[in-house]
């Protein structure tokens, strides 16, 4: 395969979370390549391979939108259009809003690594309506509308893209349903060598990531707080003061944390708890990375990422399964895992980890890419 060119399109740059990790993951293998992003906070990037490059933006990148960015989403398909990428060989986007509505020319291969198609305008509609607030009044008229047009733009904006690529097949089903395109999977990278297994387990459970509605963070609070059992949250976001104001004294929040210091949360949990929905969701394999168990509602991405007890089995078992949404039935596994947990091989979980490894994504990425590629030049 010759040379090529790449331009990376991500939807915005204001956490370092699991998509971020993906982008950056490619910004190691191509460190010329220019990123095109809806706005930017260069303080969560420092260190980073994704800031030691050229890096575009929107109006919406200015401070008056970019503090208040939830609420101008009916902006974003109208932002995303006017990135100019140029005319690279290649526009690779990672989306779970619109990087994948980026207007890119006729002789540009177009890759997206989609992982999701907008959860709130499609999947989650209702319950991000629900648990936002938005599903009664004025104000829920409004919001229905919005997502109503981000629907209709996502929609057509689909065909832009060349070649789909999710980050589970969990994704991927959607992906089809959504947009009715086949999707390729390639699991997203792990950085599963930071995290090491402690010697001596502590006795709380854990909850680590964005504190979001659709992340359901709220069951475990009030599971938790209904035993009586220590649960300590890493994370902030929109929910915080709710879920403050539902905790009893048994929960701990404990706010943004380094790296370093969530690695060391995730090895002396007796358990982390991945109470939402996720298309793949990178917290419990790097829970399982550190040793630790993972309960998880049994949906989604969880299900490719954990493997349950068969039956009675235990030997390759790296977590267990609720499988209603519901503070009921998380009670009822927590109340399992009490009896079990010491049944878990800290072995199994952390060879089931190494199968999301950095190198092998970035590997079959560029691999993809790459056929892709002499295809599209070999039909044009």
């Amino acid at each position: 395969m010759g040379p090529y060119t790449l331009a990376f399109v991500h939807d915005w740059l204001v956490d370092f979370g699991g998509a971020e990790r993906c982008l950056e993951a490619m910004c190691q293998e191509y460190p010329k390549s220019p990123i095109h992003t809806l706005f930017f906070d260069s303080r969560q990037f420092s260190g980073s391979a994704i800031i030691n490059r050229e890096i575009s933006t929107t109006f919406l990148s200015r401070s008056f939108f970019k503090k208040r960015y939830r609420t101008f989403l009916a902006l974003y398909p109208f932002a995303v259009e006017q990135l100019d990428v140029g005319s690279p060989d290649v526009v690779l986007s990672f989306s779970h809003s619109v990087a994948h509505g980026v207007l890119t020319r006729s002789d540009t291969l177009h890759v997206c690594y989609c992982f999701t198609p907008v959860r709130y305008a499609w999947e989650l509609y209702h319950d991000y309506l629900r648990l936002s607030g938005l599903d009664r009044g004025a104000r829920s008229w409004l919001a229905r509308a919005v997502l109503h047009y981000v629907r209709l733009w996502d929609a057509a904006a689909a065909p832009r893209v060349d070649c789909w690529l999710a980050d589970s097949n969990h994704a991927a089903r959607r992906v089809k349903r959504v947009y009715g395109q086949e999707a390729g999977v390639i699991y997203p990278p792990v950085d599963v060598e930071r995290f090491k297994p402690c010697g001596q387990k502590g006795d709380a459970y854990l909850l680590a990531g964005r504190l979001v509605a659709y992340k359901r963070a709220d069951l475990a609070v009030m599971a938790c707080t209904r035993l009586g059992v220590p649960l300590r949250i890493v994370g902030d976001g929109p929910e915080l003061g709710r879920l403050r104001r539902m905790a009893g004294p048994s929960v701990t929040f404990l706010g943004k944390l380094s790296d370093d210091e969530i690695a060391g949360e995730m090895a002396r949990a007796r358990a982390l708890i991945f109470p939402g929905e996720e298309d793949f969701g990178i917290a419990p394999v790097e829970a399982q990375a550190a040793g630790t168990p993972v309960i998880a509602y049994g949906v989604g991405g969880a299900t490719e990422t954990i493997i349950p007890p068969d039956k009675d089995d235990y030997s390759e078992a790296t977590g267990l399964f609720f499988m209603e949404p519901t503070v009921d039935s998380l009670c009822l596994a927590i109340q399992r895992f009490e009896v079990d947990s010491h049944r878990f091989r800290p072995a199994s979980l952390i060879n089931n980890a190494a199968r999301f490894a950095k190198q092998r994504f970035v590997e079959e990425m560029k691999q993809f890419i790459e056929t892709k590629l002499e295809a599209f030049r070999g039909g044009s």
